[in-house]
């Protein structure tokens, strides 16, 4: 199948010795995952002072990769990249058993993401939907958090700006976006391996694929009801 390794893992993607601890590792991801809604609780509802509500969103989100991407190098020979599950290491063969490589790139690095018999199939049409469609996601998710760190830094330094108006437009646009790549991956065949990924991979390795879709929808519809209900009330104003 293209984008997708199907033989199976060896012992040059898994190390030999004895694997993690399953529940450090899911700790420490979730622990990990959770500066993002803090970030994004710190930028949405920017409470006071805004001005350190703003600092500490920009610190945090600049500063989680130097976290995240140690984790994701330490969790890759081992967990699913789609459902989150800690694998078993490779055998006195060198193979491991119901276990599969998609072949992912990121920068100039090849990453080989394992994954759970069955899941490198979803695993590489989503990163495949998000190659495809990097450049209207990216739009969708950078313009307005742009648009919207601009309007807080501006009310910050005291100037008037119609900063609820940003925030409902994030809300809404963000919402729509994250929506549309929790489900287009579904009507996407995968690519040839390796796949580009054009976002921060190491996000990926957190919670898994699986999970962060279901964050993204559930959060996305809110997100939508949330921006275009308050566009609603501007409207019949």
């Amino acid at each position: 199948m293209m984008g997708v390794t199907m033989e199976p893992a060896t012992s040059s993607a898994i190390p030999s010795t004895a694997g993690p601890s399953p529940v450090r590792l899911t700790v420490a991801g979730v622990i990990l995952f959770l500066f993002i809604p803090l970030v994004l609780f710190l930028f949405v509802r920017h409470p006071a002072p805004l001005a350190l509500s703003l600092a500490a969103g920009v610190v945090l989100m600049i500063g989680h990769r130097r976290l995240a991407r140690p984790y994701m190098e330490r969790v890759l020979p081992w967990k699913c990249v789609w459902c989150n599950r800690v694998l078993p290491r490779a055998d006195a063969t060198g193979r491991a058993p119901s276990a599969d490589l998609v072949e992912l790139e990121a920068g100039r690095h090849i990453l080989s993401a394992r994954c759970c018999s069955g899941h490198c199939d979803p695993a590489a049409r989503f990163f495949s939907f998000l190659q495809a469609w990097r450049w209207l996601l990216r739009l969708g998710i950078f313009v307005p958090l742009l648009l919207l760190l601009v309007a807080l830094a501006a009310t910050a330094a005291g100037r008037q700006v119609r900063l609820d108006d940003a925030t409902a437009l994030f809300q809404l646009v963000v919402g729509i976006t994250v929506n549309v790549a929790a489900l287009g991956y579904l009507f996407l065949r995968p690519r040839a391996a390796p796949i580009p990924v054009p976002f921060p991979v190491h996000n990926f390795f957190l919670l898994g694929v699986r999970t962060l879709l279901w964050i993204f929808r559930l959060v996305g519809i809110w997100w939508i009801w949330k921006g275009a209900s308050w566009y609603l009330r501007w409207f019949l104003r």
